[in-house]
């Protein structure tokens, strides 16, 4: 992979993260990373960042041209249009970013690119710090390698699965959301801001560990294995009985049909609620 040229079309949030993470690995996976002008700034500071890899390129189609393997990272609403306006060739690797850019519009907009050599990929900001969570489909070697590199990678073979997959990375907002709730209690608890982040980031990082590799059983196992009456099972058993995981069930569902341009399933929700008993 060391002899190919990437490039970006579009340098947002998702695509700088992309370009930080290549660029600081012991080995770059390239020899040269070509970025499109928009989204100056950003290109700009990569550009001042890594001297020695990245040019800036005049537009789109220069990123094209000069490119083996290119990743598009515009807005869901220009990617139709910006990858319209493009000249592809049999040559190229497609990568898209976009999360709702379907195969069958990617197969016609890239023409003639081959299907086999177009990718779609779910990465996770982390990508930056080599601690990502890539979704891709299909499975192709050096795409899966790359994005193996940068964290986590779970190549699956149809965009049906994938599109059942991406309910999962809307959960990141709600994981920061949880640990400023747990903050929050803390402080009102009479602990410091700072102290009570600080400990409260340590502790939620430090438990992802020994999930960070699960297969089939990790879940399980790791819930099983709560001592019995402590204080870990009793978080679940309340958990449970208040229906909070009911809740992210019913949440994610309605994330796939979002995703998968359907209604969502109409539930009756009761929102909860406690009050101390005298």
């Amino acid at each position: 992979m060391s002899g190919l040229t990437y490039g970006f079309v579009g340098v947002g949030t998702m695509s700088s993260a992309m370009v930080r993470g290549i660029c600081t690995l012991p080995v770059p996976p390239c020899s040269a990373v070509v970025l499109s002008p928009r989204g100056t700034a950003k290109s700009a500071a990569l550009k001042g960042e890594f001297p020695a890899l990245i040019t800036i390129a005049a537009d789109n189609q220069e990123v094209v041209d000069k490119a083996d393997i290119i990743f598009i990272g515009v807005l869901p609403a220009h990617a139709e249009e910006v990858c319209r306006a493009l000249k592809f060739s049999e040559r190229h690797t497609v990568v898209s970013l976009v999360s709702t850019a379907s195969m069958s519009l990617l197969h016609e907009v890239c023409s003639p690119v081959p299907h086999a050599s177009i990718v779609r990929a779910i990465p996770l900001p982390p990508v930056a710090k080599h601690r990502g969570a890539t979704v891709m489909t299909p499975p192709h070697a050096v795409i899966s390698a790359l994005f193996g590199s940068l964290g986590t990678v779970v190549p699956v073979e149809s965009e049906t699965v994938m599109k059942k997959m991406l309910p999962v990375s809307a959960l990141m907002g709600q994981f920061y959301a949880q640990q400023r709730a747990t903050q929050q209690w803390l402080q009102a608890e009479g602990v410091d801001a700072d102290s009570a982040a600080k400990w409260t980031g340590a502790v939620f990082h430090c438990i992802s560990y020994d999930s960070a590799n699960a297969n089939g059983h990790t879940f399980n196992e790791l819930v099983e294995e709560q001592t019995t009456g402590g204080i870990n099972e009793q978080v679940v058993k309340e958990f449970t009985e208040s229906g909070v995981y009911d809740a992210l069930s019913d949440t994610l569902d309605g994330i796939l049909a979002r995703v998968e341009g359907r209604p969502a399933p109409k539930r009756q929700k009761v929102k909860y609620s406690s009050t101390e008993e005298k």
